[in-house]
């Protein structure tokens, strides 16, 4: 007769990975970090801006910020008749630091 064994999770040992999938996520579009990187170097661009710049369709930069902004990864301010659009640093920073701290892989001290 065999015996079945049941396998016991350890819940508190098991890595979250939804949120930092979510995250990564964000990151793996080519047009996204190149979003993030004018939007770094180059203070409160539109979208039209952005998508002058790279060469994309401003619905295209348009689905991407969204994206972006559900995930926090930018914030923006409106005036009239335009969005001005801002990476979110802080925000980019908490999701890395909270992967590795996850990991249990601490950063250096500067």
């Amino acid at each position: 007769m065999a015996t079945l064994v049941k396998r016991v999770s350890r819940k508190e040992e098991t890595l979250n990975t939804k949120p930092h999938s979510a995250f990564f996520k964000m990151l793996s579009a080519r047009s996204r970090v190149q979003i993030l990187k004018l939007l770094r170097d180059h203070d409160d661009l539109t979208v039209e801006d952005l998508a002058n710049r790279l060469g994309i369709t401003v619905p295209t930069v348009s689905r991407h910020l969204q994206l972006l902004r559900i995930h926090n990864l930018v914030t923006f301010e409106q005036d009239a008749q335009n969005r001005y659009y801002s990476v979110n640093e802080a925000a980019i920073a908490d999701g890395i630091s909270a992967f590795l701290q996850d990991l249990g892989i601490a950063l250096p001290k500067a």
